[in-house]
């Protein structure tokens, strides 16, 4: 049948409880457009056991080519956001024309990701074992230019907890991950949901996450001439928390809207004028302060979404979105994927979790990032029949 060579994507989502039942549910709402190439599941569990179990039956029950998963501290699918009630969501697919293999040893010195026809890699890591930041490093330099997405495994609080499935093997550290080569469109967004205040500086001294001097100056003086200088609404929001974007552009006239990584800004040294941040800032960095609000998140995430109006209609997605989001920080439910639903369309599967952490590109590099919406969109390659 002509319809069965093209790519397809299908979602589903589960409020059942028991194992067993969750993995039925699953099969009852996805059978019938099997077999996939592709299946990833996130799943809020109630205990750990109960984690590894749903990954496994989902799994065993839907037997595709590959199966990828972890828990997660909510979920999304069927534009729905998840964030107190156990339940487990779904994406999968039928790729075909796409090559679609498991994240190779990285440790290993011989391994080989030459882009060649490699579009994308999704990695589920675990907070507690594994080095996120070095982990992306590794993989810009064995395939420059590539988008890495996923996220952090985010249910467990404590070391040994976290579930991560890959294929038929549920382990409770480390990392897992696929590649996905060929026929297959994939566009990256990640939407930091924030906005600049003051000017940019230029990075004088610093040492470790410790930033030093700003354009000469101790940083805390820096910043509390932006403080003065910015209207009482961010001067509001600064009070709240305040980030520092790193910029990623290597000139000063590159730098714009995208092209900063955002970290919190820890806390300051009155003696010594110095900030701490949550990374490491290096001398000759450009860097802005940043402020974040649910409004500016909104407008953020819409603005980066709008280019997608012109593409055809996308065939799935994966989202995933800071546990730091969702209704707690909008003041509504729902309100990442009805951004995405407007912006894709309503028929387009959304499947994702609330990360600890989420996993995307900034210019061509991949970083993670905290209170950030990072979405993969996926669209048949040229060569689509």
């Amino acid at each position: 049948m002509p319809g069965a060579q093209r790519v397809k994507f299908v979602s589903a989502i589960s409020l059942e409880t028991e194992p067993a039942r969750i993995a039925q549910d699953i099969h009852d709402q996805l059978a019938a457009d099997g077999p996939f190439d592709l299946v990833v599941a996130f799943v809020r569990p109630p205990t750990d056991p109960a984690g590894a179990e749903v990954l496994a039956g989902v799994r065993e029950i839907l037997a595709p080519r590959r199966f990828i998963g972890c828990t997660a501290g909510g979920v999304v699918g069927s534009g729905r956001e998840i964030e107190s009630d156990d339940a487990t969501a779904v994406l999968a697919a039928r790729l075909p024309g796409v090559r679609v293999d498991p994240l190779p040893d990285l440790d290993d010195e011989a391994v080989n990701l030459a882009p060649d026809d490699l579009q994308a890699c999704i990695v589920l890591v675990d907070p507690y074992s594994t080095a996120t930041e070095a982990l992306l490093r590794r993989l810009d330099q064995l395939a420059p230019g590539i988008p890495v997405i996923g996220g952090v495994a985010s249910w467990a609080s404590a070391p040994g907890r976290n579930r991560l499935a890959q294929d038929d093997n549920v382990v409770n550290t480390g990392l897992v991950g696929v590649t996905l080569r060929g026929n297959l469109r994939v566009s990256t967004i990640v939407s930091q949901g924030c906005r600049p205040v003051g000017d940019w500086f230029t990075v004088t001294s610093s040492r470790s996450n410790l930033v030093q001097e700003l354009d000469g100056k101790p940083p805390l003086e820096v910043l509390q001439e932006v403080f003065a200088e910015a209207s009482s609404e961010d001067q509001k929001l600064m009070r709240s928390g305040i980030l520092l974007g790193r910029g990623v552009a290597k000139q000063p006239d590159d730098l714009g809207h995208g092209s900063f990584i955002i970290r919190v800004v820890l806390g300051a040294d009155r003696e010594s004028g110095a900030i701490s941040v949550a990374d490491r800032v290096r001398e000759g960095e450009y860097v802005q302060f940043h402020v974040r609000d649910a409004q500016s998140a909104r407008d953020d995430l819409e603005m980066l979404l709008t280019p997608q109006v012109f593409e055809e209609t996308a065939a799935g997605a994966l989202l995933f979105t800071c546990n730091g989001r969702g209704e707690g920080f909008f003041g509504e439910r729902d309100a990442d994927v009805a951004i995405i639903g407007n912006a894709l369309g309503e028929q387009v599967p959304v499947t994702g979790f609330f990360c600890g952490g989420e996993i995307g590109p900034i210019g061509s590099a991949n970083f993670v990032h905290g209170y950030t919406a990072s979405l993969a969109v996926f669209r048949p390659g040229s060569g689509a029949g």
